[in-house]
């Protein structure tokens, strides 16, 4: 342990025991159980509210979450003698989500439904004051016009690398994709929003026995809570080649808890058939344009289009069966 970590610990008020790194941070075990140190770029208030809404969560639906714990001098921010910021939570036990356990993934969506019961309830308590979220429609007209801007800065290059042949190799594809995905969304209402976790993927699930907790609300705010699904759907059939039963099976366990509205099942289908995983690729390239881009990313262009075909009969079948 570094002289700075040992600085930071010892601020808190538990006894310090072993200490293991952990993707990005520390993490302490103590006699009143385990600790999490990260750095991080929050406010104060920000972290109180965090806590704030954590605890009706727990207190709600039971899921056992991470949370902010105080220092000695009562704050939920420490800075180290460099002047950066760090916090330190509570942790629950328990190793990161099983992708290659159906059990566990549809485990996952359970628990999603149960959080957004608990999170929905919470939204109509909430001062809605710090509410700053882009409306969704917008948001994906946004990234088509980037698409777009990213297409004609590559033409432009004489000598083009392979990443750059990719992306023109199925630009075309995926930018009326993105067109149609767009138009559908433009017609729809403006989506109800409520309090999400914003980032739900097995890196945020932790499973102990029968027990799964959730942590990392750092992207919690407002927004349409369909997302997560959305999110946590995409992840998973990326990583099993858009597996229609299991995709099937993750959408019902979740409407077990809480049936989707129509509303909400036209937005899933319209985020699943906008070509997301395109657009991230492509963006990154385009923010990184001066400099090195890692060979990884032209190995998911190229993984994206051997999938793409399992996409649509994927999104064919769930359309067919009236699960979207």
């Amino acid at each position: 342990m570094s002289e700075r970590e040992m600085e930071l610990w010892e601020q808190y008020p538990f006894e310090i025991g072993k200490v293991s790194r952990v993707r990005g941070a520390f993490l302490c075990e103590t006699k009143e159980g385990l600790r999490y140190l990260r750095e991080t770029g929050s406010t104060e208030k920000r972290l109180r509210f965090e806590n704030e809404i954590l605890k009706k969560l727990t207190d709600s639906t039971g899921i056992p979450v991470d949370s902010y714990v105080e220092n000695k001098e009562g704050n939920l921010i420490t800075e180290s003698s460099d002047k950066r910021t760090f916090a330190v939570k509570r942790w629950p036990l328990g190793r990161e989500c099983d992708m290659a356990s159906s059990e566990e993934i549809l485990k996952g969506a359970e628990v999603l439904a149960k959080l957004h019961t608990g999170l929905i309830q919470i939204s109509a308590e909430t001062d809605r004051e710090t509410e700053n979220v882009e409306d969704w429609r917008e948001e994906l007209a946004r990234h088509t016009k980037e698409l777009l801007r990213t297409r004609n800065y590559i033409r432009k290059k004489r000598h083009k690398s392979d990443l750059e042949l990719q992306i023109l190799s199925g630009f075309e594809g995926y930018y009326e994709q993105a067109r149609e995905a767009s138009a559908l969304a433009e017609a729809e209402p403006m989506a109800e929003t409520y309090l999400c976790h914003g980032d739900y993927t097995h890196h945020h699930l932790l499973v102990h026995g029968n027990q799964m907790a959730v942590v990392d609300f750092s992207h919690m705010g407002w927004g349409v809570p369909v997302g997560d699904l959305y999110l946590f759907l995409r992840k998973v059939m990326e990583k099993h080649n858009w597996n229609q039963k299991l995709g099937e099976s993750l959408i019902v366990r979740y409407q077990k808890v809480r049936p989707l509205s129509d509303g909400e099942r036209r937005y899933l289908e319209i985020r699943l058939r906008y070509p997301e995983k395109f657009w991230k690729q492509v963006n990154y390239y385009y923010n990184r344009k001066k400099s090195w881009v890692p060979l990884r990313n032209l190995e998911k262009l190229q993984l994206l289009e051997q999938q793409k075909e399992q996409q649509q009969k994927f999104l064919g079948e769930m359309k067919a069966k009236g699960i979207l």
